[in-house]
């Protein structure tokens, strides 16, 4: 039970990092007029997600992910330096995807054949969201993973979807926040409108719910 509880406890630290590196990359490769304000304020605050773990040392596999795929931190603060060019873009982009993939397959979310495993990936999720999450979480899984696939670019490096479901979800979560954890606010309002204007934006890194 004690190895079945660390694995399980790996593969929810790996989900919550996953949605922090695609809130990292939305803000960079998103059209200007889509990009959250700088700085951010309260809009973190916005919708309280649960807190899932405490904060930790996450598993050496996030590291290994990252050196295979080459994807590098960046150098300084949202907006500053000078703009990625389209290719530094494209190849990030790519970078993530291969991440998210390496992840998905290192905690058993892929299987062999190159397919989710859906119920592996639910059983996760059922477990990270209760109470007024529980139905929201678990709709947006079924509905993540539906789209994945056809959304991944023909030209991509890693083509399992991985990546494309941890935006989804990550997006979707904002925006089907439930009332209990929704703060109502002409800042959270305008956040919400982005969102739905911009398909390809991510929400703000959340405040979470103690």
């Amino acid at each position: 039970f004690s190895a079945f509880n660390n694995m399980f406890t790996s593969a929810t630290s790996t989900i919550i990092f996953l949605f922090a590196v695609a809130l990292t990359r939305g803000q960079m490769d998103e059209d200007p007029e889509c990009r959250p304000l700088q700085p951010p304020g309260k809009a973190g605050d916005c919708c309280a997600t649960p807190k899932l773990l405490d904060e930790g040392g996450m598993p050496d596999i996030i590291k290994k992910c990252h050196e295979e795929a080459g994807l590098k931190r960046p150098s300084g603060p949202p907006g500053s330096g000078t703009p990625p060019t389209a290719e530094e873009m494209a190849a990030h982009r790519r970078a993530h995807e291969c991440v998210s993939e390496c992840i998905f397959k290192n905690n058993n979310f892929i299987k062999s054949d190159g397919e989710f495993d859906r119920d592996a990936i639910k059983a996760t999720v059922t477990k990270m969201f209760t109470g007024d999450w529980a139905t929201v979480a678990l709709k947006t899984t079924e509905k993540c993973l539906a789209s994945a696939k056809s959304e991944v670019d023909a030209s991509a490096k890693c083509k399992s979807g991985a990546d494309q479901v941890v935006r989804c979800f990550s997006r979707s979560l904002f925006l089907d926040c439930p009332a209990s954890a929704w703060t109502e606010s002409t800042e959270c309002a305008a956040e919400k409108a982005r969102l739905t204007k911009c398909p390809n934006s991510m929400p703000p890194p959340s405040h979470h719910k103690h």
